[in-house]
């Protein structure tokens, strides 16, 4: 954590629904920390929290470098397939259960930390309070009852508890929700008892009940950290969260839940940045070039819809045949390959769109692109090694931070009250951003990754988004 400036590690663990989570506070310098909730099948514990702190820091330039009001952080459950079955809600019973309280040394205070999970109230800046230009944004102070719409104007504090965790270990040894009161033990950890409270009897399935605990630990950090959907998680989960606190987006109804929304904003901005880096070669159009997308997940795929409409040349490929093969149907000319090779096709674009970590000092060898530009986080694998590799061989890389910020973009602006269009003008912003970092590079010599990080720390030290 002292090592990547960490500010807050919170370790989630819920006895009565199986919950195990890390909620990764990064930095609030410019206002509470906004990142997503990512839902995976980690193999360890130690695992999910590089995973956390990495993603975590990765919000905090991003947001910093799209102009927005909002910190770094991102929050990660682990242990998520096997959320199966039904159970009453305060029962405190589940086949599933991991009893096991976090050890010392998990919840122990860190270097330079002020604790893990301790909640620092007024500390930073924008922390606590309302979020930067929602207003009351129809947050509550009363916890909606299950199936109630709680949307109160003019309510103060947001939903705000004064309790907290005094040694930063954050665990509901059971029950669900408000059921029980919030009492403090002797070792100052913060419990929830069961009792016979508003959910008292009510039928949840397990994983409805991990997204309600997750919900109850955001709202014991007081707003400074606000999560929504990422990898592996649905509207529905952030439902189950948002019946706990406010803090929380892309919930039902949510332009971020509709249609897509988020995952076809994230690529619309790869797009820009395609486009912007083309240009920045002396190439005016995607007419004929080719582009080698990897991943067709949501945005992946919205990507290929983008560059087909523009006249690309696509080259696809997926770990998942039956989604190539449908790419291969829509998108007339397409090819594909090995996913596993993709990286080395003949090709002037390369667009990493599934996970992090695919261009390694090994793979940058193996290059044939003039340009890397996709949606996926943490392509580097390597950092500024392998970003330097790339300079050296001519290889323009447009840092994936400044690139797939689409989706949080869209998020933040919401948030603010901001319609699609609006959104999309935003998103189209990433263009005027990319081009700044690519005059930097130039001007300071260095890899397009350090004048990327260079600009986002001037802007953090500065504690002033750029709009």
């Amino acid at each position: 954590m002292e090592r990547e400036d960490m500010e807050e590690l919170v370790f989630c663990h819920d006895t009565s629904s199986g919950l195990k989570a890390i909620i990764a506070i990064h930095n609030t310098a410019l206002g509470p920390a906004l990142g997503g909730c990512r839902c995976w099948s980690y193999t360890s514990e130690e695992e999910a929290i590089r995973d956390a702190i990495k993603l975590a820091k990765g919000m905090t330039y991003k947001n910093a470098m799209a102009g927005l009001p909002y910190g770094g952080g991102k929050a990660v459950i682990w242990d998520a397939s096997e959320a199966s079955g039904k159970i009453q809600a305060g029962s405190g019973t589940n086949d599933q259960n991991d009893d096991q309280v976090p050890q010392p040394g998990v919840g122990a205070n860190l270097p330079g930390v002020g604790g893990i999970g301790m909640h620092d109230r007024g500390a930073k800046r924008g922390v606590g309070t309302n979020l930067p230009g929602v207003g009351r944004l129809g947050m509550h102070d009363q916890v909606p009852q299950p199936g109630v719409e709680a949307n109160l104007s003019g309510v103060g504090g947001l939903g705000m508890h004064d309790q907290g965790a005094q040694l930063g270990v954050e665990t509901n040894l059971s029950g669900e929700g408000g059921i029980g009161p919030h009492e403090q033990d002797q070792a100052g950890v913060e419990t929830n008892l069961p009792g016979e409270g508003r959910h008292a009897g009510e039928i949840l399935d397990v994983r409805a009940l991990r997204f309600r605990a997750l919900g109850r630990c955001l709202e014991r950090l007081n707003g400074r950290f606000v999560t929504g959907l990422d990898l592996g998680t649905t509207a529905s989960d952030m439902d189950q969260i948002r019946v706990e606190t406010a803090y929380v987006t892309d919930t039902t109804g949510s332009l971020g839940a509709k249609d897509d929304f988020t995952a076809d904003m994230t690529a619309y901005g790869v797009y820009i940045g395609i486009v912007t880096s083309l240009c920045h070669q002396g190439v005016a159009s995607l007419q004929g070039i080719s582009v080698a997308v990897q991943g067709l997940g949501k945005v992946g795929y919205a990507l290929c819809r983008y560059l087909h409409a523009a006249g690309a040349r696509l080259i696809v490929a997926d770990v998942v045949p039956e989604r190539v093969q449908r790419a291969l149907m829509q998108f007339s000319g397409a090819i594909s390959a090995d996913p596993a090779r993709i990286h080395a096709a003949d090709c002037m674009v390369f667009a990493p769109c599934a996970l992090g970590g695919v261009i390694t000092p090994a793979t940058v060898e193996e290059l044939r692109c003039s340009i890397v530009a996709g949606a996926a986080n943490n392509q580097l694998h390597g950092g500024q090694l392998v970003a330097r590799r790339m300079q050296a061989h001519g290889i323009l890389y447009a840092p994936d931070y400044v690139l797939n910020a689409g989706g949080i973009i869209s998020t933040a602006c919401e948030l603010q009250g901001a319609g699609p269009d609006l959104i999309r003008q935003k998103v189209a912003g990433i263009a005027g951003t990319l081009g700044k970092v690519y005059a930097e590079a130039a001007r300071s010599g260095t890899s397009t990754l350090e004048a990327a990080d260079r600009l986002a720390e001037v802007i953090l030290s500065t504690g002033q988004a750029s709009q």
